[in-house]
């Protein structure tokens, strides 16, 4: 479990993570404060446009189960996850090109071309999410295939952690590239630094993926008969229906699907609006905005890697994830104390310990997340879980700007310290439910039901 050589695969496969990290601190940080704050977008419609990737997350189930079955040279995960990532990168490019597009529409005061060119960029970002789901949902199968049950609560604590030091260090070097634009408040300052960040950035990136995966995978060699014993699932496969029998086989996997989504959706729900919440109550610049995701970014790196060795293996997973959520509710109120009484220590001292919270319960349902899988069905298991994290990061993103434009309707403004308190009260609450809710997870219970769900399946189908 502690070898050296398996600490530098979890490291490798970890820049994958890291890649995605620093996308979301680019699209759903940057491109997010500078529609709603400089160029003067709607919130609803900015939340709308950038959480349109999480719609199509249907596809992850598909793409996961093409994995399962799929063969490319003896290889079935690294063909969707290069493909996919070379897609994302491109359709990042696209994206900061719109961008540009809408601040050329908002210096004219254009209210209808935004409106439009804002449509146009939620149809990027549905590619974009097709994208994602094509290359992400693969590699966490991936993460599947190379480790045993053991290994996983550390590989997720140190694969994880590459996600956070990607949001971290992206915070930081984007931030970098926007150079002046920060301090300033001309519109056409802040366009060149975007046009700076996306002539570099999503290179920069699919780089780092192709370090991070070529040569991972095993390949499956094409003599390998069916049947060898146990250990040779890899050249069995099961057709989309019969794997929908398996997935409803067990009760524990529609109950652990809900779960999962509500509390995806609470930890999320402040991404869309944190950032604007620090310009527009603590009149941060747009710099100082974005390096608040370093801030939460260290740590939730923090409980990430620590939860997986120090936590996990004491408490078990579903007590862990119940400390998270109440821990990630009680700091997420302070933020609001922060903002009531404006003070920016305090919100920063809180946004650093509800990343730490939240650390903690994101390691402990991502190792129930691997833990609730089958070898001969990792890649659809995973779509599954993939699909309700995506749909329900992708409800906190549209979510997150539509409470904030329904309680600014309450407030006179959405821009208000009122509104912003809504949106934290709301996540704070789902937080405790969903905390509450994971400790009647039974993984037990749901290996049972899918081992004699998968026995009944493949003899049906070699019958």
């Amino acid at each position: 479990m502690g070898s050296a050589r398996f600490f530098l695969l979890a490291i490798r496969l970890g820049l994958f993570q890291a890649c995605l990290g620093a996308l979301s601190v680019l699209t759903l940080g940057i491109f997010n404060r500078l529609l709603i704050e400089e160029f003067a977008v709607p919130a609803a419609l900015t939340a709308l446009a950038l959480g349109c990737q999480q719609l199509v997350a249907f596809t992850r189930v598909w793409f996961g189960q093409q994995s399962d079955r799929s063969r490319w040279h003896g290889l079935r995960r690294t063909p969707f996850i290069l493909g996919g990532a070379a897609a994302f990168c491109a359709l990042t490019w696209i994206a900061g090109k719109l961008v540009l597009w809408i601040a050329a529409a908002s210096m004219l005061d254009d209210s209808a071309a935004v409106i439009g060119r804002g449509l146009i960029l939620a149809v990027v970002f549905l590619l974009y999410g097709v994208a994602i789901s094509a290359s992400s949902t693969p590699f966490a199968a991936l993460l599947v295939d190379v480790s045993t049950e053991k290994q996983r609560p550390a590989l997720v604590s140190i694969v994880w952690s590459m996600l956070m030091i990607g949001i971290v260090a992206g915070a930081i070097l984007l931030s970098s590239f926007l150079g002046s634009a920060c301090a300033s408040e001309e519109l056409t300052d802040v366009m060149e630094g975007v046009g700076r960040l996306i002539a570099i950035a999503p290179f920069v990136i699919f780089g780092l993926v192709l370090v991070a995966i070529t040569g991972v995978e095993p390949r499956i060699r094409s003599t390998t008969r069916m049947g060898q014993g146990h250990g040779n699932h890899s050249d069995q496969e099961i057709s989309l229906p019969a794997a929908w029998r398996i997935l409803r086989a067990s009760p524990q996997v529609g109950y652990f699907f809900v779960v999962l989504s509500l509390f995806t959706f609470s930890l999320f729900l402040q991404e869309a609006v944190l950032e604007p919440y620090g310009g527009a109550i603590f009149a941060m610049n747009v710099c100082a905005t974005t390096r608040l995701n370093a801030i939460w970014g260290v740590g939730t790196l923090l409980g990430i890697a620590t939860t997986g060795f120090l936590f996990v293996p004491r408490l078990g997973a579903q007590r862990t994830a119940l400390v998270g959520g109440f821990l990630s509710a009680i700091f997420v109120l302070l933020m609001v104390l922060a903002g009531g009484i404006s003070s920016e220590p305090l919100f920063r001292g809180a946004l650093f310990f509800f990343g730490t919270a939240a650390g903690i319960s994101t390691n402990a349902s991502l190792t129930l997340m691997l833990g609730l899988t089958s070898p001969l069905m990792a890649g659809t298991f995973i779509g599954v879980w993939g699909l309700a994290q995506a749909y329900a990061r992708g409800l906190a993103t549209i979510g997150g700007g539509a409470l904030l434009s329904f309680f600014g309707q309450f407030s006179g403004s959405q821009n208000s310290f009122s509104a912003y308190a809504g949106v934290f009260i709301v996540q704070a609450i789902g937080l405790l439910i969903a905390g509450m809710m994971l400790l009647k997870v039974d993984t037990n219970l749901f290996q049972r039901k899918v081992e004699q769900a998968l026995a009944s399946v493949l003899t049906n189908e070699l019958d």
